[in-house]
This record gives C-alpha cells, sequence and structure tokens, in this order.
C-alpha cells in the first residue's frame, strides 16, 4: 500500500468541513479494514479458517475468492476517499454493499461451521453501514445528490 497517496490525501481531506472530513476518515478505516482481511483472507487461507471456523477447507477457491473479493472492495473505498466531492455519488454504494453484506451474513451463516463468527462479522459490516449513513446524512452530499435527481440531472 502507497502510504505516500494515503498522507497526500489526508491533506487535501484537512481542509473539507468537519462532517465530509469525519466521512473521508471513516470510509478510509472502512478501506483499509477491507484490504487487510482480503489480504489476510486470501494470503493464509488455511490458517484463517482453522482459527475462525476450527474446521479443515473443502474447497480453498472460494475462501481465496472472498478474500480477493473483500481486497478489490476496499480499494474501491480507498479510491472514493481519495477525492470525496468527486465520487460523493459512491458513497450510497458503500453503504449498499455493506447492507447487502449483513444481509447475506446473517441469512447464510448457517451454512458454516462455526455461526457466531459470521454473526459477528455481520455485526461489523451492519454498525459500518450504519455509521456510513448516518456520517454521510451529516454531509451537504446528501442534499447536494437529493436535489440533483430532483432536477433530473
Amino acid at each position: 500500500m502507497n502510504f505516500e497517496l494515503i498522507k497526500k490525501a489526508m491533506k487535501e481531506i484537512e481542509f473539507l468541513p468537519k462532517n465530509e472530513m469525519y466521512l473521508s476518515l471513516f470510509l478510509l478505516l472502512v478501506g483499509i479494514h477491507s484490504l487487510i482481511l482480503g489480504v489476510f483472507i486470501f494470503s493464509f487461507t488455511e490458517w484463517f479458517y482453522s482459527r475462525f471456523f476450527f474446521a479443515q477447507i473443502d474447497n480453498f477457491f472460494f475462501v481465496r475468492q472472498a478474500g480477493l473479493f473483500l481486497f478489490c472492495l476496499g480499494l474501491f473505498n480507498i479510491a472514493i476517499f481519495k477525492n470525496i466531492k468527486q465520487n460523493r455519488h459512491l458513497i450510497k454504494t458503500v453503504i449498499a454493499t455493506k447492507c447487502l453484506a449483513f444481509i447475506f451474513l446473517c441469512t447464510n451463516a448457517y451454512l458454516t461451521p462455526w455461526p457466531p463468527i459470521i454473526y459477528v462479522a455481520a455485526l461489523g459490516d451492519g454498525m459500518m453501514a450504519v455509521a456510513l449513513f448516518i456520517l454521510f446524512r451529516r454531509t451537504s452530499f446528501a442534499t447536494e445528490i437529493k436535489a440533483s435527481s430532483m432536477l433530473g440531472e
């Protein structure tokens, strides 16, 4: 990960209004969380599965695919963070993905060897969705997007 890009982006967001700065920082944290978790699941698949599910993996493909998906999602979140004003319309997509993750994890936890860890992950995604929603609603972006969609833009 290129820390110089993050440092540069941090310098840029310090001049944003406070609510937009908080949203930007939270998007960065959500993105870093997904990147780290994705790399960890992809790179240490067997160790991860045995520690968190107490089971052996039958098919590495789908577990590693989940790791790659999380990594890509993290990149998407960080890309939005880098220029939040320009990418403000994508914030609703991030909120939607966290809501969908919550629903998916809650409704499919029973398919895993140890459902409680999936419910913990669902709770984390749900809390991130709520926090993103609250932070987004406190910014001027929410009203700008609503006004532009009402004008047909």
